[in-house]
């Protein structure tokens, strides 16, 4: 449930003239569904995409589990991908210390073996009037959500008992919001943390804002998570001038797994930009036929251990880099161009799940909003 707008918190930006705010609420992003089209199918975006510059380059990682990990009933398989938003002005350089996140743009994201997370950090805090009344040297979002999830990842993997997610987003924000305090930086971040139960029966949630969580079982949704909004295009937000913290805030969330689940994260640069049907849609052309559908035993190969390897099997151990790096590039041409490509298309701008909740608060928006883009895939097996 949203709390009161906080007075320093900056909104996201809006990418072209508002006009007078609708009285109406936007509905909850899990009931919006896509626009009903006549015409064929659209592309889907080739992997890798072609024509990326150096300067928004797509940003990977891919974390195989650890043979180290507790004994579990499941283990993840996880990759993560990401694409920056073209900037006229470039943000300040990263912090190369806080290695165990990546940057992108002004998201961060991090994947250990047993955890995974993203945040997404707000900007506009440049521009506000609340940064220089409070004393701030500097605005830096993006430094603070790749702390955020630094820490994240360093409070994940050095706890030993049973992991609380909400405890250890918790100690992370002390721990970015101090760092921030002391050197005058001002800049928040929404934020989405997952991570195995100790047994590896549950994935358990600690979330902040509008970040994006799908837990997608033999090709359907049976878990998306909620924007945590204070009004449209606010999201509730951490950093060291907002009163959010993840001990108060945070929607704590457990969600049983088995095996074969996928598991998505991502920041709004993807759900603001692709319908849960294109989410679906890419899953079921990387993956292939659905776990549950007998396979044919041609085709086996061996491995240096002696265990059978299909075209089935290889497709699911690809599956986290391919499915994260093919929704990147699809949030990308939208977030980019506002439209499909296709010799059907006609350029008409495509209707986005941003564009349809910025109309019905009142606000003229058409077609993809640019955002940075992260993604994290992370597929369930068994422990073997």
């Amino acid at each position: 449930m949203a709390r009161p707008a906080s007075p320093t918190a900056p909104t996201r930006a809006v990418p072209q003239q508002n006009q007078n705010s609708a009285s109406n609420p936007p509905p909850s992003s899990s009931s919006l569904k896509a626009p009903q089209s006549s015409g064929p199918t659209a592309l889907l975006a080739p992997l890798p995409v072609a024509g990326t510059s150096m300067r928004n380059s797509p940003k990977w990682i891919f974390v195989s589990p650890s043979p180290q990990q507790s004994p579990s009933h499941y283990r993840l398989n996880s990759a993560g991908h990401g694409i920056p938003k073209p900037r006229h002005v470039a943000l300040p350089e990263e912090d190369k210390a806080l290695n165990s996140a990546i940057q992108v743009g002004e998201d961060a994201y991090f994947i250990t073996a047993n955890g995974l997370g993203v945040a997404d950090g707000v900007g506009g805090w440049s521009s506000s009037k609340h940064a220089h009344s409070h004393g701030a040297q500097r605005s830096n979002s993006s430094l603070f959500s790749r702390r955020l999830m630094h820490f994240c990842a360093q409070e994940l993997q050095s706890t030993t008992g049973e992991p609380d997610p909400v405890k250890i987003m918790q100690n992370a924000y002390s721990t970015a919001v101090a760092l921030s305090m002391s050197e005058g930086i001002v800049g928040s971040s929404t934020a989405l943390l997952a991570c195995l139960s100790k047994n590896g029966t549950e994935l358990r949630v600690a979330h902040v804002g509008d970040c994006c969580l799908y837990l997608i079982r033999e090709r359907e949704i049976v878990y998306r998570s909620e924007e945590m909004q204070h009004r449209f295009n606010y999201p509730l937000q951490l950093g060291p001038l907002s009163p959010t913290t993840p001990l108060q805030h945070a929607h704590s969330i457990t969600l049983p797994i088995q095996e074969h689940d996928v598991i998505i994260l991502s920041t709004d640069g993807m759900s603001d930009n692709l319908w849960d049907e294109d989410v679906i849609e890419h899953l079921s052309r990387l993956a292939g036929p659905s776990p549950s559908t007998p396979s044919s035993s041609a085709g086996h190969l061996a491995n240096a251990g002696g265990s059978s390897i299909t075209p089935s099997t290889l497709r699911t151990a690809l599956l986290p880099t391919t499915l994260s790096h093919s929704l990147c590039s699809r949030a990308r041409i939208i977030s980019e161009n506002g439209a499909y490509s296709g010799p059907s298309s006609n350029s008409a701008l495509t209707e986005t799940p941003f564009s349809r909740r910025a109309k019905q608060e009142g606000i003229a928006f058409e077609g993809g909003k640019p955002d940075d883009i992260s993604v994290v895939v992370a597929v369930v097996s068994k422990t073997r």
